[in-house]
């Protein structure tokens, strides 16, 4: 499994850094996919990449500082892995570990899940549709709004439904790098600009008056 060359550019974050790290990220995500896909393990890796994050790093910040570690040696890290993950992971997820340590990049071993996510769901013909509302969606209210998108989106749409009260009622929804925001707190904030300048506009309309009266 050889990842190493990154893909050109790609979106999120407009920093060349960030953008550099996502490309990279997404060329490893290519790469273990295809692996898992020729073994019919997609989902299986996917859902043993998920459990990695969520039961051996997230409680153990010293151990994903060690693996992010400059310091410490490509060896070292090597025998690490093998022994934490040997007989516990697949060959296969730890083999592409292994292959991040060889190439220095253990920095974007979170980065890569999101991004093999992305890659199913593409593959799949499914597109993700993140949805905010202002009190958590009822099945037919979800339903209605697959319908709708199905008509307008390149596959199948999947609802990510995220509660927030900031937003008072109405919801804001994101396909991709589109945003639809017909949240309420959005339409008073509208509402206020025209107020704004509506003001301004009669204000200076006075002024104008004024002076051609003078």
């Amino acid at each position: 499994m050889n990842a190493e060359s990154p893909e050109t550019a790609q979106r999120l974050h407009p920093t060349v850094f960030d953008t550099g790290a996502v490309q990279i990220a997404r060329a490893y995500a290519v790469a273990l996919y295809d692996a898992a896909q020729a073994g019919g393990q997609v989902d299986a890796i996917i859902e043993e990449y998920e459990s990695f994050i969520r039961d051996v790093l997230a409680p153990n910040p010293t151990f994903e500082l060690a693996l992010k570690s400059g310091v410490i040696g490509r060896d070292d890290k090597a025998a690490t892995l093998r022994r934490v993950f040997e007989g516990r992971a697949s060959g296969m997820f730890l083999n592409f570990l292994l292959v991040l340590n060889d190439h220095r990049r253990l920095d974007l071993v979170r980065s890569v899940l999101p991004q093999l996510h992305s890659i199913r769901d593409q593959r799949r013909g499914l597109v993700p549709v993140h949805v905010q509302s202002a009190a958590a969606l009822d099945a037919a209210e979800i339903g209605a709004i697959e319908g709708r998108l199905a008509a307008v989106v390149p596959g199948r749409p999947v609802i990510h439904q995220e509660t927030n009260p900031d937003l008072l009622g109405g919801m804001v929804i994101r396909v991709g790098d589109t945003v639809f925001d017909g949240s309420v707190r959005t339409r008073l904030r509208r509402l206020r600009e025209q107020l704004i300048q509506r003001s301004t506009h009669e204000i200076q309309s006075r002024r104008d008056q004024f002076r051609s009266a003078t």
